[in-house]
C-alpha cells in the first residue's frame, strides 16, 4: 500500500469512492479542488496496484490535526488502506509538533469508530442530532 499526496488526477477516484458509501458527507471533485487553495490541508491518497485505494483529508493547525474526511473503496476494505492512511496522519502530526488530532463520526459508523478506538482515539464530546438532525456526531481526540 503506497501512501503519498494527492494529485489533481486523483479527485474523480475520490468522488467515486465517496459514491460507494451512501449517506458519506461527499465532498466530490470541486471540495477535493478547494482544499488545495488551503494552506494548512492535507490530502493524501493510498494507490494499491496502481488505483486509489482510498484518502484522507487533514488540517495541520498547530498544535491540533483536524481529521475532515477518510474514506476507503469497498474493493480495498481489510486490506490497510484506513490504517495506513492513519498512521502517516500521524507521522505529519509529529512531523508539525501537534499534539493531538480531533475528529468527528458518526455515531453509527461502527467500522470507523472500531478503526479509530485501535489508533487510540478516545471520545471527548458528542453533538446531538449532528447529522441529518437524527444521528449524533462523536468527538474523538487521540494526544500525540
Amino acid at each position: 500500500m503506497l501512501i503519498r499526496r494527492a494529485r489533481k488526477e486523483d479527485y474523480a477516484a475520490f468522488a467515486a469512492i465517496e459514491a460507494e458509501h451512501p449517506g458519506y458527507p461527499a465532498w466530490g471533485e470541486k471540495g477535493f479542488e478547494a482544499e488545495e487553495n488551503n494552506r494548512n490541508s492535507v490530502t493524501l491518497a493510498a494507490e494499491c496496484d496502481g488505483r486509489a485505494a482510498g484518502f484522507i483529508n487533514f488540517w495541520i493547525l498547530r498544535p491540533q490535526v483536524q481529521l475532515n474526511t477518510l474514506a476507503v473503496s469497498k474493493a480495498f476494505l481489510r486490506r490497510g488502506a484506513a490504517g495506513a492512511l492513519i498512521g502517516k496522519l500521524l507521522e505529519y502530526a509529529a512531523k508539525n509538533l501537534c499534539r493531538e488530532v480531533d475528529l468527528e463520526v458518526n455515531e453509527h459508523n461502527a467500522p470507523a469508530l472500531a478503526l479509530y478506538q485501535r489508533h487510540g482515539f478516545e471520545l471527548v464530546g458528542r453533538r446531538p442530532k449532528f447529522y441529518n438532525n437524527a444521528d449524533d456526531a462523536l468527538l474523538l481526540r487521540k494526544k500525540i
